[in-house]
């Protein structure tokens, strides 16, 4: 690896709402240390001639770095059992922002400095019998009573990870690159998913979601379910709007396998009580009754009527009572055509296990039977069929309307680039390699040479981060000084800076436009 690599992690100030970078140099045998904790500094006594700042060049590494705004090492720690922004584990894994919490699980965003790419890390933190330790790493039981409690959820959450290996071949899984135990609980590696769950996407579309998208999503997680049963002979138990996932690509991921249990083993075990009131079937209020594929078909139809009209099915124990739901072609903005759909679900929603659709396939079979039948169409499980697609950002479940997206290319590179709009540079390219910090100067010794003399031995330093798309500049203290679209830029800070921006050294001596191309396209 070369000397000037360096990475940038994002990391945001809970208490103040503020986002910074943390940089990472590579040094030598594998070791990362942070250097820099960057943001652009404060300039609001302009009028009296100084510049508020903070010191940030001081050399700091692993989870000794404060934040900038708040002063603290916990800068972005929202949930008051979740690890501390900026903690390495594994001496691997740079933790970031968390993503989500749950009774038994903490996820984060994280980097893996090894492989150089973001992912996602679940972490065993159970909210009812757990506690961080005064160094804010490891953690422990409450009591000595919850003890046995802990552990043994930590076997079970383990479990999950063994679970999701036993699934890699299948591509709708949530693929899981490592698994270790450390702080006195226990991790598992996952990719990183763009996306949104389905009830994000429900709270974009204002409550409910309408019938051409929901259609496709439910089918690609009824196919992608089939698989799971099938191959993986495993059933998921847990299936809910919050555990299917739809991706930046398009693509349906069902996620959260904390309580799936193998379709064939249950004779010699009896079964926890898990469940989500809505969408569990009656077998699931139980420890002793048989579950299997159709607990999942079940469970999968009560999130399409949901997700369609905004309204859960009863709880199983009340439709022992009463069976019925109001149907489909009740609700004004469904009508009469769906009276075929309600009887598709009537049959997945069977309170009886005899009476009741039995896999996936049958239940996917009977979804696009109905689907054909009113639109004419053979039916597939694109939810996707036109160009005007729509978008959706990491995470929020906010909708984008009206965005054009092309098909997906394959792009195996990009090329980052400095473009010269000024002689003796004028129109010349300067192609720099991702990820890797180099360095623009005079200087013979510099990636980058520009041979003026009022250009700095080592201008300055630039890098490009693929996984925000954004270039990182930092000026060397430089006697002419460095502008960013006009903005003059403090000398070791380093500065985001998106492509079509325009870099200044020396004034207007020597300006260069920022740019990204394809492989394709490079000429």
């Amino acid at each position: 690896m070369a000397r000037h690599e360096a990475i940038f992690i994002e990391a945001e100030c809970s208490q103040y709402n503020q986002k910074f970078y943390l940089r990472y140099d590579y040094a030598a045998d594998d070791v990362w240390v942070q250097t820099y904790g960057v943001k652009e500094k404060e300039r609001s006594a302009r009028t009296s001639g100084q510049s508020r700042s903070i010191d940030m060049s001081q050399t700091r590494t692993g989870p000794q770095y404060r934040c900038p705004y708040c002063g603290n090492e916990q800068f972005d720690r929202k949930n008051p059992l979740a690890l501390p922004v900026n903690v390495v584990l594994k001496n691997r894994y740079v933790v970031g922002r968390m993503l989500g919490a749950g009774g038994f699980g903490i996820t984060y965003k994280c980097y893996d400095l090894k492989e150089r790419k973001i992912c996602a890390i679940k972490e065993y933190a159970p909210s009812t019998s757990a506690t961080r330790l005064s160094d804010s790493l490891t953690l422990t039981a409450t009591s000595v009573s919850r003890q046995e409690i802990f552990e043994h959820g930590r076997e079970k959450f383990l479990g999950e990870a063994a679970t999701l290996s036993k699934l890699q071949d299948i591509p709708d899984v949530v693929k899981i690159w490592d698994c270790f135990e450390m702080n006195g609980t226990a991790y598992f590696v996952m990719e990183f998913l763009s996306g949104s769950t389905l009830n994000g996407i429900k709270k974009a579309y204002g409550g409910r979601i309408e019938y051409s998208v929901a259609y496709g999503i439910i089918l690609q997680a009824a196919e992608s379910l089939g698989k799971i049963h099938e191959e993986g002979n495993i059933f998921h138990r847990d299936i809910s709007p919050e555990n299917i996932m739809v991706t930046a690509d398009l693509e349906v991921k069902i996620i959260d396998f904390g309580t799936a249990k193998y379709i064939n083993n249950q004779k010699s075990q009896t079964l926890s009580v898990v469940l989500k009131p809505g969408y569990a079937p009656p077998e699931q209020y139980s420890t002793t009754s048989k579950q299997g594929a159709f607990t999942d078909v079940y469970a999968l139809a009560s999130t399409f009527y949901y997700v369609l009209t905004g309204k859960k099915i009863p709880a199983a124990p009340d439709r022992l009572v009463n069976e019925d739901f109001v149907p489909l072609e009740d609700y004004d903005f469904l009508g009469e055509q769906y009276a075929g759909l309600t009887l598709v679900l009537k049959d997945a929603l069977r309170t009886s296990v005899k009476k009741r659709i039995q896999t996936m396939e049958e239940f996917a079979s009977r979804l696009k039977s109905f689907h054909s039948s009113i639109t004419g169409q053979k039916s597939d499980s694109s939810f996707v069929h036109s160009e005007e697609r729509t978008v959706l950002d990491e995470g929020d479940g906010k909708k984008r309307d009206n965005k054009k997206i092309e098909s997906p290319k394959k792009i195996t590179r990009i090329y980052p680039y400095l473009e010269g709009k000024t002689d003796p540079i004028y129109g010349y390219r300067y192609y720099i390699p991702l990820n890797t910090m180099v360095t623009v100067g005079r200087s013979k010794e510099s990636n980058i040479v520009i041979n003026m003399g009022v250009i700095g031995r080592k201008h300055l330093e630039v890098f490009y981060d693929t996984d925000s798309g954004l270039f990182f500049l930092m000026d060397n203290h430089s006697v002419n000084h460095t502008y960013i679209n006009n903005k003059l830029c403090e000398p070791e800070v380093i500065y985001p800076v998106k492509p079509g921006s325009y870099l200044r050294l020396a004034g207007n001596s020597c300006v260069f436009q920022l740019g990204v191309v394809n492989e394709e396209y490079r000429g």
